[in-house]
């Protein structure tokens, strides 16, 4: 049994008691259509209520028209999604996991995939990370809004759910009428600091007035929005101080960050290699200020350091929203004490926030099934052919996914790589300054689940036809990589070019002047430079995207661009690489074409991409039997595209 007694232990919120302490925050999951929630929501939420989580908050509501944040946002403002919310309430219920809305409205914060709405705000002060320009609101506008809140509040009640969280979170509509930097009314909206309340203290009393007091009613905010002229943690408890005077709040949800600029959103969805649960301290301070029930969030993704949270008083309910993501059962494991079998989040992005803002449904590197439950879970219960033969090539994450997937459901596999240990391309990661933690945890989990299932690895070994031909194998699934791309230019073959594969182990043979020529935008070249550039070394990043690390999500290139500026790296963008002829190596502008000779450099580090290997997946077809290639070798893609391809390739 788990020695997990606090984060286990029941507690009541308002009038909501949760079984308990394990919170799924509001997140956006893109699993709506015309405002309402479809039923691969209901799907979704429904695999982490039954994998044991306390309380889920639906993903942001629009109380209003102007609030739709983007296309996909729910409208909770439309008496349709009754109908929408009863279902999610009525099937989370059957697991004791209670719900809540978020009430939203995103005021200058417009992101919409295709028609933006005008945005409202209480002046006419721009978002700067989404070039927004409000349209002052009338008090005609807040008292819409206002009522919005209310009546959102109303349905969700009327539909079954057990609360609303209202968002004042990350500078949205709320925040920045408490905001003195954004809100530079005149009137009774603006100007002191109580005047600036006045809007969120309407807001909760408008609501309450709507749901009476059988209703659980909390807000949410960044009690430091981490950025130029942003709420801090000392403005945020005098914000709460004041608040609980003046109105009942059931909760507060501590977050940080802010919306409107770069530096300030990464807190939005914090990336690794940011600390873990580094917002608690500030939930133990706005816990104490407010005197009420605090939920922290943040990267906890470890149900002990959860439990410690809670333990120690820093706040009263966590968020572990990305470690559910990962791992739906991560709670029904822990309470169980079953942690080794617990998968953990790596911090990526790149399929949860990052589908998000590409305009996708919610995704997860890990476990592919997330956001897919409706079409995926039926086929995972499926029973395989009785007896089936597997053999995978490759214990990349491509290649761990198909055996893990494939031993999970009954089925014999052999997995073989000819290097000594697992990971593919993750052991490379490992070296990266900003990427070790993502692969150290993904190579973590892959290692703890080859344990505790039936898979015959052999490490060390070369698959050839006759090895493979030998095992019988009903299935062949090749997951054999990708090598570095080099172009066909002249030069390219000189001793002082070198792959990015080679910054991690080869580094004192580069000299001091060091060039990285990157061709897609990815992690690698710019991991290279970090690395180098705190080694002493003089480095110069060349990329031919329109910016430097433009294929890394958001939050993410702004942690890169923040590290990237503190090391000192000259950065330059649309240029690739023409020629290297003695010492003088040619760039090219892809814009003008202009050439553009450099001559004071040491070595090249290129960072083009990589070339699939396809010789085995072609020989292998003499086995007679059905040969799948999958991840890197099929095409060199990313993470998420290779565990899904394994996943599927045993379905």
């Amino acid at each position: 049994m788990s020695n997990l007694e606090v984060l286990f232990s029941p507690v009541t919120i308002g009038t909501t008691e949760l079984k308990n302490r394990i919170l799924s925050t509001a997140h956006q999951t893109n699993h709506v259509h015309d405002g309402i929630p479809t039923s691969a929501m209901t799907a979704y939420h429904e695999a982490r209520a039954k994998g044991g989580v306390g309380l889920i908050i639906l993903e942001a509501a629009a109380v209003h028209p102007s609030g739709m944040l983007t296309t996909h946002t729910i409208a909770g403002y439309d008496e349709r999604v009754i109908s929408a919310y009863r279902r999610i309430a009525d099937t989370v219920h059957r697991y004791q996991t209670r719900v809540f809305s978020q009430l939203f409205h995103g005021g200058r914060e417009v992101a919409s995939s295709t028609y933006r709405n005008a945005a409202w705000a209480p002046s006419a002060v721009p978002s700067l990370r989404f070039s927004v320009m409000p349209r002052p609101m009338s008090v005609s506008n807040i008292h819409d809004v206002i009522q919005g809140f209310a009546l959102s509040a109303r349905l969700a009640k009327e539909a079954g759910l057990d609360g609303v969280e209202i968002c004042c979170s990350h500078g949205y509509l709320p925040a920045q009428f408490w905001s003195e930097h954004v809100n530079q009314r005149t009137d009774q909206y603006g100007g002191s600091f109580e005047n600036r309340m006045r809007f969120i203290v309407e807001v909760c009393q408008a609501v309450w007035a709507s749901v009476g007091e059988d209703f659980t009613v909390g807000i949410r905010m960044s009690a430091d929005e981490k950025t130029m002229d942003g709420t801090t943690v000392a403005d945020a408890v005098k914000i709460v101080e004041y608040l609980v005077e003046q109105v009942h709040l059931d909760f507060i949800n501590v977050t940080a960050g802010d919306s409107s600029t770069y530096s300030g959103s990464t807190h939005i969805v914090p990336p690794s290699p940011i600390e873990h649960a580094y917002v608690a301290s500030d939930g133990f301070r706005v816990r104490m200020a407010g005197a009420v029930p605090v939920f922290v969030g943040s990267r906890i993704v470890d149900p002990v350091e959860a439990d410690r949270i809670v333990a120690t008083g820093q706040a009263d309910v966590v968020g572990m929203t990305r470690a559910l993501i990962v791992d739906p059962n991560m709670p029904n494991k822990a309470q169980r004490g079953e942690m080794r079998s617990v998968n953990y989040c790596i911090g990526c992005l790149q399929a949860c926030i990052g589908h998000y803002h590409r305009d996708l449904p919610i995704g997860c590197v890990q476990n592919p099934v997330a956001g897919k439950e409706e079409e995926l879970e039926r086929k995972l219960s499926e029973r395989p052919r009785q007896g089936r033969r597997v053999v995978v090539v490759g214990a990349g994450p491509a290649g761990l996914k198909a055996a893990l997937t494939a031993a999970e459901r009954g089925e014999d596999v052999t997995l073989i790589e000819e290097q000594p240990r697992i990971g593919g391309l993750l052991t490379l990661m490992r070296r990266a300054p900003m990427r070790q933690e993502l692969a150290d945890t993904m190579l973590d989990n892959f290692a703890r689940n080859l344990d505790r299932v039936q898979i015959d690895l052999k490490l060390g070994q070369r698959a050839s036809v006759d090895s493979v031909r030998q095992l019988k194998p009903d299935l062949i699934i090749v997951a054999t990589g990708a090598t570095p791309y080099r172009p066909r230019i002249p030069g390219i073959d000189d001793p002082r070019v070198f792959d990015v594969d080679d910054v991690f182990t080869r580094s004192d043979a580069m000299g001091d002047r060091v060039i990285v020529m990157d061709l897609f935008g990815d992690w690698s070249g710019v991991e290279a430079a970090i690395f180098m550039a705190r080694l002493g070394k003089n480095v110069t990043l060349y990329t031919a995207r329109l910016y430097i690390a433009e294929t890394v999500h958001q939050y993410l290139r702004n942690e890169y661009l923040k590290a990237l500026y503190a090391v000192g790296v000259a950065m330059h963008a649309h240029y690739d690489m023409g020629s290297l002829v003695g010492d003088v190596l040619t760039i090219r502008n892809l814009f003008t074409y202009e050439p553009v000779a450099l001559r004071e450099w040491d070595s090249v580090v290129l960072a083009m991409g990589r070339v699939p290997r396809t010789h085995l997946s072609e020989v292998l077809g003499g086995v007679g039997v059905p040969v799948v290639s999958i991840g890197d070798c099929l095409a060199p893609r990313t993470l998420e595209e290779a565990t899904f391809e394994g996943l599927s390739s045993v379905l």
